[in-house]
């Protein structure tokens, strides 16, 4: 039996607009926009950020809540927690361009920010340096 692989990635919801969507059946019925988010856009983002915490050699927590994403990737004693924004924008993309990551714990950082593409690499060097 062959297999089908998901093709969408979380570019493909760049400049998507959320609240603005026509929404599948499937979704209908209280919040169709928010279940649509939950329901096709979140597992492709926990995919993709769990595959840049294995690539990078860290573990990985993931929240989400309908339109936000919070993550803590942890490497030994450093942690980095990060904050994917509202991504009803309008389909403007700036959630996509404007991610929120700093370090917690001991050694709590001041506020950074990158796009999603830079998002592996700021988290590993911080992980990296520990602050």
């Amino acid at each position: 039996m062959a297999t089908t692989k998901n093709t969408k990635t979380v570019l493909s919801f760049k400049n998507y607009d959320f609240d603005n969507c026509d929404v599948p059946e499937k979704y209908w019925g209280d919040y169709p926009h928010a279940n649509y988010a939950k329901g096709e856009f979140a597992p492709v983002l926990r995919r993709e950020l769990r595959a840049t915490a294995k690539k990078i050699g860290a573990e990985v927590t993931i929240n989400y809540n309908y339109f936000t994403c919070y993550a803590t990737f942890k490497k030994g004693e450093n942690q980095v927690y990060i904050i994917i924004g509202d991504v009803r924008d309008g389909g403007r993309g700036t959630w996509y361009d404007r991610v929120l990551y700093r370090t917690t714990g001991k050694t709590e950082g001041s506020n950074n920010y990158c796009s999603y593409e830079q998002l592996g690499d700021c988290v590993s060097r911080m992980l990296e340096r520990g602050f």
